[in-house]
Formats: C-alpha cells, structure tokens, sequence
C-alpha cells in the first residue's frame, strides 16, 4: 500500500476521533454563578452547537453534587420537538433555573443522550458556589457569649491573687511549658493530622489555622470548675493571646505556605480586642476587690456555678446555633478534631507533670493547651478565603469546639463523684467512730491523777 494513502487513512482516522469526542460545544450565560445564596434561584441560558446533531436525541443537565444547588425546571430536552420549528439546526439554546441549597460547590454538564438513553457526550462544566445566608441567631449567639464571658472574667478578678500573678511572671517555668506546647506542639499536631485525614487542601488549612490559635477564654472557666491553677491560666491566656500577634504569622507564612499559596490577613484586630475584652473585667473584678471585699466575696462564691451555666449555654447554643455544620461533617473531620483537641490536653498535662508542677498547675497547662481559640481561627480563615471556601474551611475549628468539652466534662463528673464518695465514706467512718467511742469507755489511766476529768473530755458522760 503506498504509504501517502495509508497516511491519509490514520489523519481521517484521527479527525473522525477528535469529531467524536469533541462534537458538542456548550456556551453558558453567564459562564459561572459565584456566592449564590441559600434558597436564592437564578437563570442560566445555554447554547449547544453540534456539528452531528443527528448523532442526539436528547440533552440532559447534570448536576454532579445536588445537595449544594440543585435544578428546579426541566432537566430533559427531547430535540426532536425542536425540528418542526426552525430551531435544530445544529444548534439549540435553552434556559433553565438553578437554586441554591447548602454551602458548597458543584458543577453542571450538558449530556447528549442517545435514543436508548445512552451518554454519548459530556460538555464542559458550568460551576457554581453556594453561600450561606447570614442568620440572626449567629449575631445573637455571639452578642451574647461575649457579654457573659466578660461577665465571669469579672467574676474571676474578684477570685485573683496579684501576688501569685506577679510570682508566675517573675518565675515563667509554668508558662514557658504552655507557650511551648500551644505554638510549637499544636501546630505541628494540626499539619501532620490534616496531611493524614484530608485530600482537601482547604480542610487541611482549616485545621492548621486552629492548631496555631491561642488559647480560649473558655480555658479559665474549665480550669476553675477542675480546681486547677486560676491565676496561672489567666496569665497564660493573657500571654498566649499576646504572643499569637507574632506566632501565628510566623506559622501561617512559613509551614502554612504549603497549603495556601494565596495572601493570608492575620486578624490582629480581633486578637486586640479579645485582650481588651479579656484585661477590662478582670480590671474592673480587681479593683471590686481591693475597694469592695463583700462584693469580690459574693464574686467568688458565684464563680463556679457561673462557670458551670456559662458552658452549658456555650455548648447548648452554639450546637444549636451552628446545626448547618452538622451537614458537613465527616468521620475525618471529627477524628481530626478529636485528635488535635484532646492531644492538647494530653501533652500539655504531661509536660507540666515532668517537670514537676504540682495538679493544680498541671490541670491550668492542659486545659490551656486544649481549649484554644476558635473564634480567631474562623475570623482569619474569614479574611483569607472567599466564600464559601471560608465557611467550608470553618468547619474544623467548629467541630473542635463541640468535641473539646467532651473529656473535660468527664473528668468533671468523675471528680464530682469521687468527692461525694469520699465525704460519704468520711461521714460513715465518723458515725462508726462515734459509736463506738460512746459504748466504749476510755481503759487508760488517767495522766494527771483527775480520772473524773478525764473521762468527762472523752465524751463518756
């Protein structure tokens, strides 16, 4: 065969390929749809240009996730209603109306069916990003927990030891080992755990993010209700919150790179205003106490069952004002959460244990290295992605902050209920005690000659 005719037998062959799998040419108006809003619709026009139009029978829209937005008109064009007017002449156009369901994104194709039913092609994707709509509840939620929060640092400035303060400072073993675990540990804890569990890269910054936070004010509440160290945890959320103007930009821009390429905003001005919300109240619980000791006592005999109402109204509000995270939630971004939170405490109490700290300074270094900020991390994330990749990315600390109470009330529980058990086995061992010393009278002789004195200081008569 000459080879010239057996040339223009494999182009033929490969124009006839190319034709094949690309005969269908989709044009979208607009071309994509950014920050559709829950419950929002809008109408999308398309074009198809088919240079085999006898090749199709029908085309079907696509929507590869239908939880994010789904498609509302019909899905399914029978060509042939198109030949008898004009307008299937290679080309068709139609509009249909999209509507957006939950926070996310997806994509939608163009399928060209056969007869049968049968895929014969696919077109390029039109994508689409779903925002979520802003809820009251959010604001309220968040009005409220600051008001309470600064409400019970009031509380806690009243319970305040100055000296004990100035004491940790002057000697910072304590908090250097908590520095140590919050921006050295945590962080690494977080890349290595989202390198592990996540394919997204988002998720993994997620994470990240929340593992270099600090500290959360939520730490000192735990740590009075545990009966650990008040005065070290205020000083080490004080320090930690102070030292995360500069650590969390040094992870962030170095080991963070690696998972984000675009140009992170560190939110200092949130991180100055949770020290400004933190200093004030304990400023205003110790100047209550150096000028009214009867009002500081009432604030420290409240402390605790603040804390208690406080943390339950956290946990209950904030679940339910957050349920929307729930649809996100996977197995591995709840095993991630775990990990990163409860390492925390792990670590942090071990460390302070080795060196030596006594319990109450190791219950105050765990719970601090635990309990980190979440609020920052989301507020960062916030500045740093576009929507909806933030609120998908929020979906970390989110969960962390749910899971995070969970072992910290156990050993709550379990600390009460020791208590109880040892004042129960006290009170029958004193019943026991004074039963018998009230049957049984003294054998010894007397010391000082007075037997009658001695027998009426034993209790017999």
């Amino acid at each position: 065969m000459c080879p010239v005719v057996l040339l223009a037998m494999i182009l033929s062959l490969l124009l006839f390929l190319l034709e094949l799998t690309a005969a269908i040419t989709v044009t979208f108006v607009p071309e994509s749809i950014e920050k559709l809003k829950e419950g929002d619709q809008r109408n999308v026009s398309f074009s198809v240009i088919n240079s085999k139009p006898t090749n199709h029978s029908y085309y079907q829209l696509l929507v590869t996730d239908f939880r994010v937005a789904d498609i509302i008109t019909n899905k399914v064009f029978n060509l042939t209603e198109f030949q008898g007017r004009g307008t299937y002449g290679g080309r068709f156009n139609e509009t249909f109306t999209l509507e957006g369901k939950f926070l996310g994104r997806t994509r939608i194709h163009v399928m060209a069916l056969s007869k049968t039913g049968d895929e014969i092609e696919k077109s390029n994707p039109f994508k689409v990003s779903v925002i979520r709509k802003e809820k009251k509840l959010i604001t309220v939620f968040i009005a409220s927990v600051a008001t309470l929060v600064s409400l019970s640092y009031v509380s806690m400035g009243c319970a305040l030891d100055l000296n004990v303060i100035k004491d940790v400072i002057k000697r910072p073993v304590a908090p250097a080992v908590g520095f140590g675990c919050q921006y050295v540990i945590m962080p690494l804890i977080a890349y290595g755990i989202g390198q592990l569990l996540f394919s997204s890269p988002i998720l993994q910054l997620g994470l990240f993010v929340f593992g270099c936070s600090p500290g959360g004010g939520a730490s000192n509440m735990w740590t009075v209700l545990l009966e650990g160290n008040l005065n070290l945890s205020v000083t080490m959320t004080f320090l930690s919150t102070l030292a995360s103007l500069a650590m969390m930009p040094l992870w962030i821009f170095t080991l963070g790179k690696t998972l984000f390429t675009g140009t992170s905003k560190i939110p200092y001005k949130n991180i100055f205003i949770s020290l400004i919300s933190m200093v004030i109240p304990l400023g205003i619980g110790i100047l209550i106490q150096r000028y009214f000791p009867k009002v500081a006592k009432y604030g420290r005999r409240i402390l605790v069952p603040a804390c208690v109402i406080m943390i339950i109204y956290i946990v209950a509000f904030g679940t339910y004002a957050n349920l929307y995270m729930f649809k996100l939630f996977t197995w591995q971004i709840v095993l991630s959460a775990l990990v990163n939170v409860w390492f925390g405490f792990l670590f942090g109490a071990l460390f302070a244990h080795l060196i030596g700290r006594p319990v109450e300074d190791v219950i105050a270094i765990g719970v601090e290295t635990g309990v980190q900020n979440s609020g920052i991390s989301i507020v960062l994330l916030g500045f740093s992605l576009e929507h909806p990749d933030s609120d998908l990315a929020s979906v970390v600390p989110v969960a962390a902050s749910i899971v995070m109470p969970v072992p910290l009330m156990i050993l709550y529980v379990m600390r009460k209920i020791r208590l109880w058990c040892c004042s129960q086995q006290e009170d029958t061992y004193l019943e026991d005690v004074s039963k018998e010393t009230k049957y049984k009278p003294v054998v010894e002789s007397p010391t000082n000659g007075d037997y009658e004195s001695n027998i009426l200081m034993n209790g017999y008569i």
